[in-house]
């Protein structure tokens, strides 16, 4: 009876045209729309950040520099102070900071103007910011950060709104130099050389490696496997529905007239989920092989596909336990209409929205698509299977879940 179960089914899909395309054909068609539009959001290519800035200098370093030693040579510390303070001041010429470290930047580019150009630099739409630094202001920093006198100098920051990529780089570079004038404070005040915090700095930056060497997931891999992972909780819905048809048309009464036990009937539809999933899965990475040319690590594939084809068949029988006991279709058209996109939206389907909080990542690592997806990424990335244990472990329990709900919903004999 479990094989008459699955080839009824399979023969309601090969005849129904409409269902064939939903569940084959309109996810093919999103991964291509998907991969081709939005291809630029998701390349593993470094973000290109054009800047250019006007710095307004009412500063003359050099001159401000030899006031505040002046202050220094007649303030009342030790001489060793007095010479730390003087040593450290002339190694960390601020606005020279400035300009270095916008410079360093690759695609940004630093243009100091004279300060009756700058209502022309404001109204140039060419500019990413306008920087000013005020008189005195590299004395008033010097003396809040060596002698604890007074506020550190502000600086003003003119943003041009049109360009807001680049406005938050130049303000990433503001607050490096920021984090130098805060580390330089911090050594001054607990007695230490600056100098050598500074020099430790350069080193550890200097040394830095990419700790992780995976892959990076282009848009087209990306939506491959969202458009998969969402498209095949529908089947489902399909199969839930089929069964509740079987219902309505009294073919299930008359399979249990047939001393066919429901038993035996839901492994049916249990079966007949996780296979159809498993061969719509397998079609749609299918295409992607052949058009797209992403490939797996075969083994890896099929156990990831299999966990997951799995947990749609517990949904098969679940929809269909639930309609029966509800004698209503309603709850499956819900889950159609309205549950898998909210599974899909948290299991990152349409785009990675786990990277913009930890809350909905968390949630999403604990919905069937959004396990088998972060399961199939790690394996594009060249992880192992073993990297993805915990997602098959929580598609395998999830699926016993659903049967156990499934089994407790279905109504008993005579109540049908």
């Amino acid at each position: 009876m479990i094989w008459e179960t699955i080839k009824k089914q399979w023969l309601i899909f090969i005849r129904n045209p409409q269902q064939l395309f939903l569940l084959l054909l309109l996810p093919i068609i999103l991964i291509a729309i998907l991969s081709l539009s939005l291809s630029s959001f998701m390349k593993g290519d470094t973000l290109q950040i054009d800047a250019k800035v006007a710095l307004i200098n009412h500063v003359n370093e050099k001159e401000q520099l030899e006031t505040f030693i002046q202050e220094v040579e007649v303030a009342a510390i030790s001489d060793e102070a007095k010479q730390t303070i003087i040593s450290s001041a002339s190694q960390f010429p601020l606005i020279t900071i400035l300009q270095e470290s916008f410079a360093a930047v690759q695609l940004m580019e630093i243009e100091e103007i004279s300060p009756d150009e700058k209502q022309a630099a404001l109204k140039n739409d060419d500019y990413t910011a306008v920087i000013e630094i005020p008189n005195n202001f590299l004395v008033e920093s010097f003396q809040a950060m060596y002698l604890n006198e007074g506020d550190v100098g502000t600086m003003t920051v003119y943003d041009n709104k049109g360009k807001q990529i680049g406005a938050t780089a130049v303000k990433s570079v503001l607050e490096y130099v920021q984090e130098q004038f805060t580390m330089t404070a911090f050594a001054v005040s607990h007695e230490i050389d600056p100098t050598a915090l500074h020099d430790k700095l350069e080193v550890d930056i200097g040394k830095i490696d990419t700790v992780d060497q995976s892959k990076p997931i282009e848009s087209k891999e990306y939506y491959t496997v969202g458009m998969a992972v969402m498209n095949t909780l529908f089947m489902a819905s399909a199969i839930g529905s089929f069964a509740y048809m079987e219902k309505e048309s009294h073919v299930f009464n008359r399979i249990i007239l047939a001393n066919v036990s429901r038993g035996s009937y839901f492994i049916g539809i249990f079966i007949s989920g996780s296979l159809f999933s498993f061969i719509q899965l397998l079609i749609i990475f299918g295409f992607s092989y052949v058009i797209y040319g992403i490939s797996w690590d075969i083994l890896a594939f099929l156990i990831v596909t299999f966990c997951l084809a799995v947990a749609v068949g517990g949904f098969s029988v679940l929809l269909a336990a639930i309609s029966y006991r509800a004698n209503s279709e309603t709850v499956i058209n819900l889950f159609s209409s309205t549950f898998v996109a909210v599974l899909a939206l948290l299991g990152g389907s349409f785009f990675p929205i786990g990277d913009y909080s930890n809350v909905v990542q968390t949630m999403g690592a604990f919905t069937p698509n959004g396990a088998a997806m972060s399961a199939y990424l790690n394996l594009l990335r060249g992880y192992s299977i073993v990297d993805s244990a915990t997602q098959l472990i929580f598609l395998i329990t999830f699926t016993m879940i659903l049967l156990l709900i499934a089994i407790a919903s279905f109504p008993k004999r005579g109540k049908l």
